[in-house]
C-alpha cells in the first residue's frame, strides 16, 4: 500500500469535513424522517395538555412564541366549556422546515344537557423547524 501524497492528503480531509457537514446538518444518515418526529412531538405536547400540564406543552411551542406570551397566559388559553378525553396525531405531512399534523381531538362538553355526550373533531397544526428542533407554531 502506498502512503498518501501531502495534497492527497488535504483532497481527503476537505471530502471528509464536506461528508461530516453534510450528515450534521441532516441529522445524521439514521435520523427519523421529519414526519415522525412531529407525529412524536405533537402526541407528547397533547399528552401533557391532557394531563393540564402547561409548562411541559409551553416547551413544545416556538421559543419566539414563548418569548412574547406568558406560561400562565399560554395556559389560561385552554379553559372553557370543554374536557378533552384524548387526542391522536393521526398524521404530518413535511416540507424542508415545515409540517402540517393533523390531530384527532375526542371531547366532553360541559354544558347542561351535553355532558355525557362525547364528540370528536380534527385540527391542523402547523409545526416548523428551528434549530434542529420541531416547534408548534402559535400565532399571536
Amino acid at each position: 500500500m502506498k502512503a498518501l501524497r501531502p495534497f492527497q492528503v488535504v483532497i481527503l480531509g476537505v471530502v471528509l469535513s464536506l461528508v461530516a457537514a453534510g450528515c450534521a446538518s441532516t441529522g445524521g444518515l439514521g435520523s427519523k424522517p421529519p414526519e415522525e418526529v412531529v407525529l412524536t412531538r405533537a402526541q407528547d405536547r397533547w399528552n401533557a395538555l391532557l394531563k393540564r400540564d402547561w409548562a411541559t406543552a409551553y416547551e413544545y411551542v416556538t421559543p419566539a412564541y414563548r418569548a412574547l406570551v406568558p406560561l400562565d397566559r399560554y395556559g389560561n388559553q385552554f379553559s372553557g366549556p370543554v374536557q378533552w378525553e384524548g387526542a391522536t396525531a393521526k398524521s404530518a405531512k413535511c416540507e424542508e422546515k415545515r409540517c402540517e399534523v393533523v390531530v384527532e381531538i375526542v371531547f366532553r362538553t360541559l354544558l347542561p344537557g351535553h355532558r355525557d355526550r362525547v364528540s370528536s373533531t380534527h385540527i391542523q397544526e402547523t409545526w416548523v423547524l428551528e434549530d434542529g428542533q420541531w416547534f408548534k407554531f402559535e400565532s399571536l
